[in-house]
């Protein structure tokens, strides 16, 4: 779009171009570029195309309906504010680029990191370099936040996560004997190192563990191998479109342990692509659609009306880690060491995924969330603060 238009005018255009065409969003910057004096620029990055776009477009969209939220009220400080989008395709070396250009062409003053943590673990020292403030949405990896007081985490690490299972499984289930498939990046190998760790110190043991690769359909092998372990509960570290078909498959086959899994679960995919294979499935998140707080029903309301859909933990992470920024803009301005310094103060905002405040690790306190499978929907079972 080459003419000029007003501030108010280019969030709206925006917003269509995000609800109807999300790739050429990410092409062509969500318009960023034609931001003037009166708006404030905040970036966005993750995956729109590629096998885990699905994801990467309700972080977007999560983080636009932020966006949209507080230029409703009047913006921040009387400024509109614009996201602009960028595709990393879920690719490290893309996410590179992409926050090389929001950073050096579009000036944000923030990002939004709604990316996986292989490519959050590879521009996090990027953001810290350019004293570019950046919140992670959903990135599990411990690495991504130990370089600097640039960088913020709105989701547990992956070994907190594995920990909370542990201890729910050895101690509530009382299941010892217990298989783990695991998926073979960054996210799967922190959360299962944890949660073995964990489970051995608690006296339990892992009969049988073995990795899968992101994208893999057949898993007959590896569950001939979980049969013969005979555990007595099968954790599965992986996303929903892997996670729906090991649990459908390991049904089929006859294993009838206990079925474990992480936040990659919270999608209404597992549900759709599992069948009735998922129920009495439990996993660990950080977010769930029943929750009763004001904030979280308000959420829920205005992502049906927009995108007429179930918002899951991913919206909500960065739908949490949009505000963080947001209310940290109110304090600070558009000044990115003041933002910086706000964004670390951030203490007890009603998130939709608890209430949040950082450590001075850079770390969220919240609780992690128990969920299971009951008459094919997610149900809460409890929640924990673990550390």
């Amino acid at each position: 779009m080459k003419k000029k238009i007003t501030a108010l005018t280019s969030v709206l255009a925006l917003s269509l171009l995000f609800a109807g065409c999300g790739n050429q969003a990410a092409s062509n910057g969500g318009n960023g570029g034609n931001a003037g004096a009166d708006t404030i620029k905040i970036g966005w990055f993750g995956p729109l195309t590629g096998p885990t776009a699905t994801d990467g477009t309700h972080s977007r969209d999560a983080a636009l309906l932020a966006v949209e939220q507080v230029n409703a009220e009047g913006g921040v400080n009387g400024k509109q504010v614009v996201l602009v989008a960028e595709d990393d395709q879920g690719k490290p070396e893309e996410a590179l680029k992409a926050v090389q250009k929001l950073i050096n062409s579009d000036k944000v003053v923030a990002l939004v990191d709604g990316a996986y943590s292989g490519p959050s673990k590879t521009v996090a020292p990027k953001a810290q370099e350019a004293k570019v403030p950046m919140v992670a949405a959903y990135a599990v990896h411990p690495e991504i936040t130990t370089g600097g007081d640039y960088v913020n985490r709105v989701i547990y690490t992956g070994p907190i996560q594995g920990k909370a299972m542990a201890d729910y499984t050895i101690n509530e289930l009382q299941k010892k004997k217990i298989g783990v498939l695991y998926v073979d990046i960054d996210y799967g190998q922190s959360i299962y190192g944890a949660f073995k760790e964990h489970v051995e110190k608690l006296g339990g043991q892992i009969v049988i563990d073995r990795p899968f690769k992101m994208g893999d359909k057949d898993f007959s092998s590896l569950l001939t191998a979980v049969k013969q372990a005979n555990p007595e509960a099968l954790y599965i570290v992986g996303y929903y479109n892997e996670a729906s078909a090991i649990v459908k498959q390991a049904r089929e086959n006859g294993i009838d342990a206990q079925l474990l899994g992480v936040d990659g679960f919270d999608s209404p995919k597992y549900l759709e692509l599992g069948k009735a294979n998922t129920e009495g499935s439990i996993f660990t998140t950080s977010f769930y659609t029943s929750d009763s707080r004001e904030v979280v029903q308000n959420f829920v309301k205005a992502w049906k009306e927009k995108y007429q859909g179930e918002p899951d933990m991913l919206s909500s992470q960065s739908f949490d880690a949009t505000k963080v920024i947001l209310e940290g803009l109110k304090k600070s301005g558009p000044d990115r060491e003041a933002l910086a310094k706000a964004i670390n103060e951030t203490k007890d905002l009603e998130g939709t995924s608890g209430k949040i405040s950082f450590g001075p690790d850079h770390e969220v306190i919240k609780p992690v969330i128990f969920m299971t499978v009951k008459d094919g929907k997610f149900q809460f079972v409890t929640s924990k603060v673990y550390n």
